[in-house]
């Protein structure tokens, strides 16, 4: 699972924002699975990158080439052929963010698009559940504020104890405050029982 955030944290659903999803254009969708890592993982620090209200209903993509149509599979290329389209919150969406901007929060969950066997989640809900994951142009839910437990893997650099954070130019990635909006610290630092150079940190943040 590519998770940079980690099962605990202790926030409030107020302080959570619903409403963007991950900004997936061009990326590729294949590299998009559970037992992978990128800037699809939870634990990403996003920026929003479209902020374009929606109308009543998703926006459908029906047309192709178009990565979000093909995920759907079955893509029609002639008239009086029926199709379906992918719908997606394309509008209001959010990207790594890389200290340029204004930072909006942490990813709570991964967007997901293929499970470790190359099986489609878009068929598995179940699982995508359990993998904590959305599926690509799904809406993401992102923390603003809060107290989470945090991997290595969040940083740019390791921080030490009791250091600010601010948002690093390494896009989706914390690190040590300097120069920048200071946006966390680091209230305790620790390491897993059976790997003592994999630490965690819990830190507490408020973008």
């Amino acid at each position: 699972m590519a998770k940079r955030i980690l099962p605990y944290r202790d926030y409030s659903e107020h302080d959570v924002v619903n409403l963007f999803a991950l900004d997936v254009n061009g990326a590729t969708l294949s590299s998009f699975v559970s037992n992978g890592t990128g800037d699809f993982d939870a634990g990403v620090v996003v920026s929003v990158s479209a902020g374009a209200l929606p109308g009543e209903v998703s926006e459908l993509r029906a047309s192709t080439p178009d990565n979000l149509r093909d995920y759907l599979g079955a893509s029609f290329d002639g008239a009086h052929i029926g199709f379906n389209g992918y719908p997606a919150n394309t509008g209001m969406t959010v990207a790594p963010a890389d200290g340029s901007g204004r930072a909006l929060g942490i990813t709570l969950r991964e967007t997901l698009a293929f499970d470790e066997n190359g099986e489609k989640m878009l068929y598995y809900k179940q699982k995508l559940d359990e993998a904590q994951g959305v599926l690509p142009g799904q809406t993401v839910p992102v923390l603003t504020k809060g107290l989470v437990l945090l991997s290595g893997s969040a940083f740019a650099s390791a921080p030490a104890l009791g250091d600010d954070l601010e948002v690093s130019s390494t896009a989706g990635k914390l690190e040590t405050a300097t120069t920048g909006t200071v946006v966390g610290s680091v209230i305790a630092i620790g390491e897993e029982s059976d790997d003592s150079a994999a630490k965690k940190y819990l830190c507490k943040i408020s973008f």
